[in-house]
């Protein structure tokens, strides 16, 4: 194995259109007698693993029991971090003290994301009631089909189970008897996941086509019993094959920020409802960063958590060794609130049962410095930098900076092996369970999706094997600049820790994307995108997580102030939202959300509206309603 930098971007063609169609039934149908398909794959790297003798045993999936250490950092310490329970009473508590303020005045939303605290004050001081808000959202949907190009965010939903909610939680309101913070406050799901009396429709025209659910999934259930208004599906690239959420199958949801561009995926949808102000709350799944990325593109925040930290059933099992669902929020509280809700074991998935309890940083007032001292920050610069526009690295430092400077982080450089096989597995990994779960059907689906998959088919046993037994290597490289093996010289030969003087760290930090959102073409929409280029520096910072397991959290950085020719010839303009990604140990969620939260802090009155915005309810209409 190389210990240098060797990440190296494919060379394959943009194809759209017609002409997409065309390749993917020549792929098919003599792809591998013909040299394409091997062409394709040996460019995309999806050869790589097949010079390499591996020692290690295959890891078929990244559940990481936890270490004394994590168990002993997930107690609850009174000074630093509260339980789920504590934390959400402590939220509530603060939200009451404003409803009690005679200077209170409920937001109206026009130039701010509101959040869950937000709808919670304006109703219990009967501003206004979750059902004359489920009407105004009801009418914003309804509007947001109607621009040009139309918003997209949701796929599916029903008007007479959204007020059926909203009634039920004014009632509770109107007796002063709320359930929890999130009571009467609008979410979205991304369609691969269960809601009871919608289609789960995982993105395509037919799956499960009049056949709604029957039981909500675990999470939507656990958000629904504290009150939460669970709006509708959200769209979504079809089978989360792809990271733009060209969708010609069901629709294509447009970026908020710029209509042109694309939302980023697979939980695109997700992404736009949330940044355009439908709703403050989505639930997105991340199996190569689709969470994070539709969280960066969009300019909101989302958090990918430990593989097994949230339950999955309920959840169609497209890639289950490395996706997991999690929150995509417009407020970090709100990304806190809802990990505090969904996340913890569940009796009937067993990867939830292994993890320590999870613990939320205690909320402290805006202002105070020196909240990350001696947190030390791990930057891998040459992987940081490889970006296809400097402004991206460039907002990511000026926010690195800021945190070292006022609140004590400590920047440790670093070096991450074997980026290039790690990515690589991952890609053989995600689209070969893909392929295991949709094989029956895939000649159902659009040419983009096809032609990913027959490229994996092409593939061998041996290939997803070794595609394992990457993960075991990935894994211990990380447990060494983790500091989980400090002493264990065996250990740190084999998989050493890159740093000055093997030195470990406690984060690692990268952008989110080392791209800008692309443009949405025709041929995108109508046959949907093979563009190698893009998936390969869209999931760039991205893979590690979901194949390793460690969580992840997406931060809003900055934007663009500079218009761009890009890769492919095409002008994009200024504004365009950046995201700043932070990793950690397996189960250390509580120090990404202080982070995210601080990185929030930091951002600022420099947070844009989108052009595109659905967030103006009325939280001041003084009804009795």
């Amino acid at each position: 194995m190389s210990y240098g930098y060797n990440l190296k971007d494919p060379h394959s063609p943009i194809v759209s259109g017609r002409s997409l169609a065309v390749l993917c039934n020549v792929i098919e149908q003599v792809g591998e007698l013909s040299g394409i398909t091997h062409y394709l794959c040996k460019d995309a790297g999806l050869h790589v693993l097949r010079d390499t003798e591996f020692d290690e045993q295959p890891t078929a999936t990244p559940i990481w029991a936890p270490t004394q250490e994590m168990a002993a950092a997930s107690v609850p310490d009174s000074t630093t971090s509260l339980s789920p329970a504590d934390y959400l009473a402590a939220i509530k508590e603060q939200a009451d003290k404003q409803v009690d303020s005679p200077s209170f005045k409920a937001s109206t939303g026009g130039h701010k994301f509101l959040s869950c605290r937000d709808y919670y004050v304006a109703y219990k001081s009967k501003k206004t009631t979750p059902t004359l808000i489920a009407e105004q959202l009801l009418g914003n949907i309804e509007e947001s089909g109607k621009i040009n190009p139309p918003l997209g965010a949701l796929w599916s939903w029903r008007a007479d189970l959204i007020l059926k909610q909203a009634k039920a939680s004014t009632q509770r309101y109107s007796e002063g008897r709320p359930k929890s913070i999130v009571d009467g406050v609008p979410v979205v799901i991304k369609d691969e996941i269960d809601v009871e009396g919608l289609v789960t429709g995982v993105g395509t025209s037919f799956l499960n086509k009049n056949s709604p659910a029957l039981e909500d999934a675990f999470l939507v259930r656990k958000l629904r019993e504290l009150g939460a208004i669970i709006i509708g599906k959200s769209t979504m690239h079809e089978i989360g094959l792809g990271v733009t959420n060209f969708n010609p199958s069901t629709t294509t949801p447009r970026n908020p920020y710029n209509p042109e561009h694309s939302t980023g995926g697979s939980s695109g949808g997700s992404g736009a409802a949330v940044a355009a102000g439908l709703v403050p709350i989505a639930i997105g799944c991340d199996g190569g960063g689709s969470i994070r990325i539709p969280s960066a593109y969009c300019g909101i925040y989302g958090l990918k958590p430990t593989h097994g930290r949230i339950s999955s059933r309920g959840e169609y099992p497209l890639a289950p060794s490395v996706a997991v669902s999690g929150p995509m929020c417009a407020t970090m509280e709100d990304l806190n609130i809802v990990y505090a809700i969904v996340s913890g074991p569940e009796d009937r998935d067993p990867c939830s049962d292994v993890q320590p309890d999870a613990v939320l940083p205690i909320p402290t007032a805006p202002g105070q410095k020196g909240q990350l001292e001696g947190l030390r920050i791990g930057v891998p610069r040459q992987w940081f930098e490889d970006v296809l526009h400097k402004e991206i690295s460039d907002a990511c430092y000026k926010m690195l900076d800021t945190l070292c400077k006022e609140q004590g982080a400590v920047l440790v450089d670093i070096q991450i092996p074997e980026l290039l096989e790690n990515g690589k597995a991952h890609n053989i990994t995600i689209v070969a369970e893909m392929l295991a779960k949709v094989e029956r059907y895939r000649y159902k689906l659009n040419h983009q999706t096809r032609m990913e998959l027959a490229l994996i088919d092409s593939l061998g046993m041996q290939d997803y094997v070794r595609a394992q037994q990457q993960r075991t290597r990935s894994i211990r490289h990380l447990q060494s600049t983790f500091g989980q093996k400090q002493g264990n010289e065996e250990h740190l030969m084999s998989y050493p820790s890159f740093g000055p003087w093997g030195a470990c760290v406690d984060i690692i930090v990268t952008p989110s994307t080392a791209n800008l959102p692309p443009k949405v073409n025709a041929g995108a929409v109508s046959h949907g995108e093979s563009n190698f280029v893009n998936n390969v520096k869209t999931m760039q910072y991205a893979m590690m997580a979901n194949f390793t397991g460690i969580p992840g959290v997406s931060a809003v950085a900055g934007y663009t102030k500079e218009e761009y020719i890009h890769s492919d010839g095409q002008k994009y303009q200024t504004g365009l939202p950046i995201g700043i990604q932070f990793m950690s140990q397996w189960w250390d969620e509580k120090t990404l959300l202080k982070i995210g939260s601080l990185c929030e802090e930091i951002l600022g009155d420099e947070r844009q509206q989108p052009k595109v915005w659905f967030g103006n309810y009325n939280l001041n209409s003084n009804t009795s309603q």
